[in-house]
């Protein structure tokens, strides 16, 4: 698809907000919309590409990453934190320190006022298509219910923004959250019955997109709005069935193997229901790794410090070690096969084995392209070992073995020697097509995909008391994971069919994926798992391990700082000052 980068011309609120990256306002707009502009064939589709041009900035961003992954039961904090959202810290995460949400606010208000626009006069666009013009209304309907649908679980009642902004104003306030919900899913509504089957170009939203944001809209719904619940379970099953059950229709699918799922250029694959375009082309996207602002950093934040290894060095392959977020031991061991009482089944070398998810989309082994750096050995060939994370405490022979290893050793690291540099990384965002070794991601993000589908239908289902279907829609997507051989192995019954197996599950398939914070809010788990240390680790210091130095720490104090008010995020204090107060803050805050 073709990237326009359309600045709003919205209230000092939605043009003024500050960006966790400075230099994000400072881009010179491509176009402006008017509402002369946005009655022609150009302008509508120019307004369109420019509420698309916002999911780069949240699901590419060092904030779409911290917003939804730091500070959850996976992830603990790595080198570099932001806003105190990995470990809750009360002197960071606040209404004028919170960048990163700040930055969320922003980018997608700023949309929503694009799609307004686009919504309010592109009807009366003349000589344009009216099949095109209604596809075009009703994919930026989606777009601005997929961005009110960030806000309203980040914030809670938020600003109902629904005509287009084109002169500052103070007159904002809240709306009910319970008003917010109905909109996002009139809009949904309204889009489905209009849009495409299927995608004009690569990354448009389409009838599959709408399926699938629906039944998730209305799972959260459930939760958030319990006076309902029962019927937005009802209809959350009814429209993720309809997407599993006619995915012929959409050409969507759930790829065989799960390495398939991020296979690099297969970003656009079958299972694929909607995601943020990114390419190599600079006029559109940050590639050169320095100047921030519509860059995509995915596969920097999970990397950790490789390139201070002995006999290695930073290169395109491996990529930029941001070592933003740390796996917990608990993601780690939940790729570990158990029964129903959640005994391991494996041990030893066959951990983490019968589920092949973890071997493809965590890196463990690193292959030697620098001899002798780092103090490394001469004697290293490239391609040879130079790291592996085992996963498991190794017997003292065994590291004797290692150490003794000809032409040269390589680095050991267990479980109790991970720091925040040093972990194994999750692989789902490596970029090898970028162009530096310090140069962006050049791939599209994957927002929502075919297996999440399948769980969402298997929560609603759970809620709903049909333990049987949650089950029958949770074992194909473990069908899919099993290793060869294996796949009664990682079938269950419907007797472990748990609110926490569920959450597990979610971890296992979607780990990184820009949806882990919600999870834990939808269900009521965020201050349970987060304070449980046996999700969440506590901030210890790790001793040297056997050829290896341990710096830093690992974990985080997510669990001493974490207070109840925390399940909403704080309202930029800039807004509340713009408005005089009329936005008003969140409790706690």
């Amino acid at each position: 698809m073709k990237k326009i980068l359309i600045a709003s011309l919205g209230t000092a609120l939605l043009l003024s907000a500050t960006s966790c990256n400075k230099n994000f306002l400072d881009e010179t707009p491509q176009s402006v919309l008017t509402p002369a502009f946005l009655q022609t064939p150009q302008g509508v589709e120019a307004g369109v590409t420019g509420v698309y041009s916002g999911l780069r900035q949240i699901y590419g961003n060092d904030s779409g990453f911290f917003t939804t992954e730091a500070g959850t039961d996976l992830f603990t904090t790595g080198i570099s934190a932001s806003s105190g959202l990995s470990d809750y810290d009360n002197t960071a995460l606040t209404p004028l320190n919170d960048g990163s949400h700040s930055f969320i606010w922003s980018v997608c208000y700023q949309q929503i006022n694009n799609a307004n626009g686009v919504l309010k006069y592109g009807p009366a666009a003349t000589g344009i298509a009216p099949a095109r013009l209604t596809q075009l209304l009703a994919e930026a309907k989606l777009l601005r219910a997929q961005y009110y649908f960030i806000l309203v679980q980040d914030f809670g009642d938020v600003p109902l923004m629904l005509d287009f902004v084109d002169s500052p104003t103070k007159d904002i306030t809240r709306a009910p959250m319970a008003s917010v919900y109905t909109q996002i899913v009139k809009d949904l509504t309204e889009a489905m019955a209009t849009i495409a089957d299927k995608p004009a170009q690569p990354g448009r939203v389409t009838r599959a997109t709408a399926l699938h944001l629906l039944s998730k809209v209305y799972l959260t719904r459930a939760t958030a709005i319990p006076a309902g619940a029962t019927a937005d379970y009802t209809l959350a099953a009814q429209y993720a069935k309809e997407l599993i059950d006619t995915q012929s229709r959409y050409g969507v699918a759930l790829e065989a193997d799960p390495a398939t799922v991020f296979t690099e250029g297969n970003e656009n694959g079958k299972e694929v229901l909607m995601n943020a375009q990114f390419s190599g082309d600079a006029t559109f996207n940050r590639i050169d790794g320095f100047t921030f602002g519509g860059e995509n950093v995915a596969g920097f934040n999970f990397r950790s410090r490789y390139d201070k290894l002995p006999n290695m060095a930073r290169d395109i392959a491996n990529g930029r070690p941001f070592a933003r977020h740390v796996p917990t031991y608990f993601l780690e061991n939940s790729f570990i096969l158990t029964d129903a009482s959640g005994n391991a089944l494996e041990t030893g070398a066959a951990l983490r084995t019968t589920d092949t998810r973890y071997s493809k989309w965590f890196t463990t082994v690193y292959r030697v392209n620098s001899p002798g750096a780092n103090a490394g050995s001469g004697s290293s060939v490239v391609g040879d070992t130079a790291a592996w994370y085992p996963g498991r405490q190794l017997s003292a022979a065994r590291l004797a073995q290692i150490a003794a290893r000809k032409p040269a050793p390589y680095v050991v690291i267990q479980p109790n020697q991970y720091t925040t540099e040093y972990f194994p990384t999750l692989n789902k965002f490596d970029s090898r097509n970028r162009t530096s070794v310090n140069g962006f991601s050049t791939r599209p993000n994957i927002v929502y995909r075919l297996a999440e589908t399948y769980l969402v239908a298997a929560e609603a289902y759970f809620y709903l008391n049909d333990k049987d279907k949650a089950r029958d829609y949770i074992n194909v997507v473990r069908r899919r994971a099993a290793a060869i051989g294996k796949t009664a192995q990682m079938e269950i019954t419907s007797a472990q069919v748990t609110l926490n197996f569920i959450l597990d599950e979610r971890a296992r398939e979607l780990c990184g994926e820009f949806t882990r914070w919600y999870d834990l809010k939808r269900t009521g788990q965020l201050l349970v798992r987060v304070r449980n240390t046996a999700y969440s680790p506590a901030l210890v210091t790790r001793a040297a391990g056997t050829g290896f130095t341990a710096g830093g720490n690992y974990g985080s104090n997510a669990a001493i700082n974490i207070k109840d008010f925390h399940v909403l995020r704080p309202i930029p204090q800039t807004e509340i000052d713009r408005t005089s107060g009329k936005i008003t803050q969140n409790a706690g805050y």
